[in-house]
């Protein structure tokens, strides 16, 4: 079976700018709200889930978020960082090593030779970085607190970069080297591209009502757009 590593490049295929705006009054429970719908759908889409620390056992976010919720209203009411950040999840103990894109269910799609794509393995640290790189989270730094007055009303946008490096996404693959072809990822690109579309546009209302919105900030395919990944020269959702 092929890993699903095999799909990952040195750079970016993606990146995707995701904004809220919050101000001096609600920013502490906007923040965590939105966090956790953030990842309540993340979950729903099978891109950010809870990681098992043995294998063979399921795990929710559920439980995971009823502490997180806890933790960060701690963190941001005693102001425990120097910056505000939106979806910093290395700052949380309950969910820096818990919480990973762990992939699309994409067993059983196959490329052109044949070789059906690999599950990724929980138990196997490697594979768990290499996944990351699938979906990753780039918080951008926020506004300082000590430039946030409490006597006055502030507003503010908070950013977050979503980037994916690899090229799982596009329905054809670049040749591997100068004496082969590109080959053909329809298979495997018809299962993940309309999921990740679907929770590019849930996202995108999501952040939205939050005043906020999501835009395409860098892309090397033009198969990628602003609405999401053409499949068949069309934007397609699950």
């Amino acid at each position: 079976m092929q890993p699903i590593s095999t799909y990952l490049n040195e750079t970016s295929v993606f990146t995707y700018e995701l904004s809220i705006r919050v101000n001096s009054k609600t920013y502490i429970d906007r923040i965590i709200a939105f966090e956790r719908a953030f990842l309540t759908l993340g979950e729903e889409y099978g891109f950010f889930v809870a990681v098992p620390f043995k294998s063979g056992i399921h795990l929710s976010l559920g439980p995971l978020l009823d502490k997180y919720e806890k933790e960060r209203h701690i963190s941001l009411e005693q102001r425990k960082t120097e910056a505000i950040s939106l979806l910093n999840f290395q700052e949380s103990k309950y969910l820096r090593n818990r919480v990973a894109y762990v992939g699309l269910d994409v067993r059983g799609a196959e490329f052109t030779d044949g070789v059906p794509v690999a599950p990724i393995d929980f138990t196997d640290e490697e594979q768990l970085r290499e996944a990351r790189k699938m979906m990753e989270l780039i918080p951008l730094t926020g506004p300082l607190y000590e430039d946030l007055m409490d006597e006055f009303y502030w507003e503010e946008y908070l950013k977050v970069r979503i980037r994916s490096s690899a090229n799982i996404w596009l329905e054809t693959l670049p040749a591997v080297d100068d004496f082969s072809d590109e080959r053909d990822n329809r298979a495997v690109a018809g299962r993940v591209v309309p999921v990740f579309n679907a929770f590019l546009r849930a996202l995108r209302a999501l952040a939205e009502a939050d005043h906020g919105s999501v835009t395409l900030v860098d892309t090397f395919s033009d198969l990628v757009t602003e609405e999401g990944v053409l499949l068949g020269g069309e934007v397609v959702f699950e």
